[in-house]
C-alpha cells in the first residue's frame, strides 16, 4: 500500500466528516434538527423527489428521512403524488406553506454558504467542486469493477 495515497485520502475523509460535523452544530445553533435541513434543501436543489432520492443524495439514513417526511405531512408542508411507474414510490412536492418554512428555515443556511464561499472564492470552490466529484466518480468506478472482478473470481474459483 502507499502510505502517502491512505494518508491523503484519511485527511479527505477526516476533512468531509469535520464539515458534516459543523454543518450539525450549525443547525444545533440554530435550533434546528440537520435532517430537515437537509432534506429542505435537497427539495430545493432537486424538486419533487422521492424518499429513497433524498436518502441517497445527502447520505442520511431512510429512517430519518422517514421521520422528517412524517412531521411535513402532519404540518402539511408537502404532499406525497405517486410515481407513475412505481405506486409505491411517492414524490415529495412542498406545498405552498412548506415553500414558506423552507425559505424561512434555509435562508440563515444559504446565508453561511455565501459567507463560505466568498471567503474561498470562486477558483478555489470550483476546484473543490471538481476534485470531489472526480474523487467520489473514481471511487464509484473502482468499487463496481472490484465487483465485477470479484464475481469473475468467484466463478472462475467454483468452476476449478
Amino acid at each position: 500500500m502507499n502510505s502517502t495515497f491512505e494518508r491523503e485520502l484519511g485527511t479527505i475523509a477526516s476533512s468531509i466528516s469535520r464539515i458534516k460535523g459543523l454543518y450539525q452544530q450549525w443547525a444545533q445553533k440554530n435550533d434546528m434538527l440537520y435532517g430537515i435541513v437537509q432534506v429542505l434543501y435537497i427539495l430545493y436543489l432537486e424538486g419533487p423527489v422521492t424518499q429513497k432520492q433524498i436518502s441517497e443524495s445527502c447520505e442520511t439514513p431512510k429512517q430519518t428521512v422517514n421521520n422528517v417526511i412524517r412531521l411535513f405531512k402532519k404540518e402539511k408542508y408537502i404532499t406525497l403524488d405517486t410515481d407513475g411507474t412505481d405506486k409505491r414510490q411517492k414524490r415529495i412536492k412542498l406545498t405552498p406553506a412548506g415553500k414558506n418554512y423552507m425559505q424561512k428555515t434555509l435562508e440563515p443556511y444559504f446565508r453561511l454558504n455565501e459567507k463560505v464561499f466568498a471567503r474561498l472564492g470562486s477558483a478555489l470552490s470550483h476546484q473543490l467542486v471538481e476534485g470531489l466529484t472526480a474523487l467520489g466518480d473514481a471511487i464509484e468506478l473502482e468499487m463496481e469493477l472490484y465487483e465485477v472482478s470479484s464475481k469473475w473470481e468467484k466463478k472462475a474459483e467454483k468452476e476449478v
